[in-house]
């Protein structure tokens, strides 16, 4: 079956009433959205769908796809037919010449011919044992079709001379390539017990293929859409599916958000180029590289990427990282060539073919660079005899070659991505590099892209690089005329901003199904915005008793967080100097007030010092305390109605909290101010 044909299924069974536990809203309405998250829906099933193809006997021929909607037909075309025809023609040249009278022979012959191919017909009914004796039965008629066609030939030379193979020869190679195409469809009709084990490999494969693209991209796209529009209500806890949400590379554990729409129309609209993508760490960079990767971000039409995903080493040197580029490359390109081989390719195919087998000796040839240095050896010998003569000489030659240098490497390197992008046009050929903040912020990313960028800028490639915050201020003041490596390494700088709730919501209703508004609010809060820490919230949510109120839930997730502050912290303290300023801290610490209120009064007023490493520990433990004080008191049972504004504003808080002590707080007290029943978190730290 044909990806559309899948996704079409797949689709209806979505939307039909009370399937999978949707509510099916407006079917017309539903069914554009999905197409719409096509590219999407598609690329999540990409493994499933590979798989299937590598298994599936089905060809995409018209007579093949023929063949599986008319099987009778087929049979009777493939078993009698045929069969009967090439008996009846070789009894009546080999037995009765050209010139005799065959009418009687005719008519036994074709009884005769129709008994044994009736016989055949019906035991193909039979089971496995009756289906392979059919298989061999057809496969002699299409031998006896292609040895008629030979003796035809060599009768046509010795009765007609050579120039009769102008007109036969031709001819000739039609029948045969039809014989070859009516074997296919004898394999689709007729699969003989060889084939049986592949097709139910290959029917399970499909099973697998349609229930990933349902559950990984149909149904999470469906609850997405509804969950913008629907809001669950209720403070006690209760949701459907969750198994999604523990499952992780999988991409409905990314929301497709701004950032990635702004690097679609970008790499859509220019001809190459290097770009970044630049946030915090979690806000869920690596997931949109692996979206984007796997085709989620393509336009309807569009060609499937060849892509290449590389993160950068922490401790690297700039040959070996180019060169394992350079390796992950070559085998790309070489899958990409494998799964493309069958399929039709357009005008000129003769001369795309040869480039398409040119570059696969390119990919192997690199490769083989890659592994091993060469040592060519070759030898004569000979003697001298008093009783003979045997002429002697001996030479010995060795080649070893050299390493290549880096500045050979990037240039072997840049000329192979260009020879891919221009053979595979209109492939993109995508490169993510991801992680280069795990090198260290400041210098050493400085560093690392000095030395790659060398392999940017090839027309018809894209690198897409995640860089942490930094690269973003750097490119921006860039235009105030402060110049760095990053303006210099990348023509766009992507920013991948910190979730809000409308989006937060998405994400979570993509992995859990049903889950009441006022339980995404308190993972939402909880996480700060950051994608990767939102997916944590909602799994320590959807771990408590189905029944549990939100205050009850809140409750467990301050404790944890309380517990998780308090041993960071002291963890921290037993590295510093300060042996009073520890120990007070660390008594408030070990045995923390159920108030947190008073808490984390007590905190600050443990060290009244100067600002030093202690103070500053204290002042965010503070703050960070502060942040489930507020949390703990905002949701309670009372909570009936989420505000977007106040879920926003409390998660911006949270994020400050960790980083800044004084601005947490400060947001922090806005927010309490805001509500007077709930106090204010208290004086802000020195």
């Amino acid at each position: 079956m044909t990806e559309d044909e899948v996704f079409e299924q797949v689709v209806e069974a979505a939307l039909r009433l009370g399937e999978h536990g949707e509510p099916p809203g407006d079917p017309e309405a539903l069914r554009a959205v999905l197409r719409d998250a096509k590219p999407w829906i598609v690329a999540s099933a990409r493994a499933q769908h590979d798989r299937y193809t590598e298994l599936a006997v089905v060809s995409a021929s018209g007579l093949a796809r023929s063949a599986t909607k008319h099987p009778f037909l087929w049979r009777c075309l493939l078993l009698v037919v045929i069969p009967v025809t090439v008996w009846v023609l070789w009894v009546l040249l080999f037995k009765y010449g050209v010139n005799g009278n065959p009418a009687i022979p005719v008519v036994r012959n074709s009884a005769f011919g129709l008994g044994t191919a009736a016989v055949v017909f019906g035991i193909s009914y039979t089971g496995v044992i009756g289906r392979t004796v059919a298989w061999f039965w057809g496969v002699a008629g299409q031998g006896s079709v292609s040895l008629s066609v030979l003796i035809a030939n060599v009768g046509a030379v010795v009765a007609a001379g050579w120039l009769v193979l102008l007109v036969t020869v031709p001819l000739s190679l039609a029948l045969v390539w039809g014989v070859g195409h009516l074997t296919e469809v004898l394999n689709v009709v007729l699969p003989p017990a060889m084939l049986v084990g592949r097709l139910v490999a290959a029917d399970q494969a499909l099973a697998e293929w349609r229930s990933a693209m349902l559950n990984d991209g149909v149904l999470p796209a469906l609850r997405a859409e509804l969950g913008g529009t629907r809001v669950v209500p209720g403070t006690a806890l209760a949701f459907g599916d969750a198994r999604n949400l523990h499952r992780g590379g999988s991409l409905i554990s990314h929301q497709p958000v701004p950032a990635g729409r702004e690097l679609a129309e970008l790499v859509g609209t220019l001809d190459g180029g290097s770009f970044a993508l630049a946030g915090p760490r979690g806000s869920g960079k690596t997931n949109l590289l692996r979206a984007f990767c796997q085709g989620a971000y393509r336009g309807q039409g569009q060609a499937a990427d060849l892509s290449v995903l590389v993160a950068a080493p922490v401790d690297y040197v700039p040959r070996e990282f180019v060169l394992h580029l350079y390796a992950r490359a070559c085998h790309a390109v070489l899958a990409h060539l494998r799964e493309t081989e069958r399929k039709v390719v357009r005008r000129r195919w003769w001369v795309r073919h040869d480039d398409r087998r040119r570059l696969a000796r390119s990919a192997q040839r690199g490769l083989r660079d890659i592994a091993y240095v060469q040592t060519l050896t070759g030898e004569t010998s000979g003697k001298f005899g008093f009783r003979g003569a045997e002429l002697a000489h001996k030479r010995a030659t060795s080649l070893a070659g050299r390493p290549p240098t880096y500045p050979e490497v990037v240039d072997d390197f840049r000329t192979f991505v260009r020879d891919v992008a221009r053979t595979l046009d209109p492939v993109r050929v995508v490169i993510a590099v991801d992680e280069i903040d795990r090198i260290g912020a400041g210098e050493p990313a400085r560093r690392f892209l000095n030395e790659i960028k060398a392999v940017f800028d090839v027309p018809g490639c894209y690198y897409l690089v995640s860089v942490s915050t930094e690269a973003q201020h750097d490119f921006e003041l860039a235009g105030m005329g402060l110049r760095s490596v990053f303006d210099s390494s990348f023509d766009e700088v992507v920013r991948v901003d910190y979730l809000d709730f409308q989006l937060a919501r998405g994400l979570i209703s993509r992995s859990v199904d049903g889950l009441p508004e006022v339980f995404v609010a308190l993972a939402y809060a909880f996480s700060g915005g950051l994608a990767r820490q939102l997916t944590r919230s909602a799994r320590a949510i959807v771990r408590q008793p189905r029944g549990s109120l939100l205050a009850d839930v809140a409750e467990k997730l301050v404790a944890d967080e309380l517990d998780r502050v308090c041993k960071t912290t002291s963890d921290a303290l037993t590295a510093l100097d300060d042996r009073d300023g520890v120990t007070k801290l660390l008594r408030v610490l070990a045995d923390p007030d159920p108030d947190l209120h008073v808490l984390r009064e007590r905190v600050q007023a443990s060290y009244a010092k100067e600002h030093t490493a202690i103070g500053d520990l204290a002042d965010r433990a503070a703050a960070r305390i502060a942040f489930l004080a507020v949390v703990r008191d905002h949701f309670t049972n009372d909570l009936t109605e989420v505000l977007p504004a106040q879920v926003d504003a409390l998660a911006r808080a949270r994020r400050y909290a960790g980083s800044n002590p004084a601005t947490g707080l400060a947001l922090l007290e806005e927010f309490s101010s805001a509500s007077p029943a709930r106090p204010a978190p208290g004086r802000s730290p020195r």
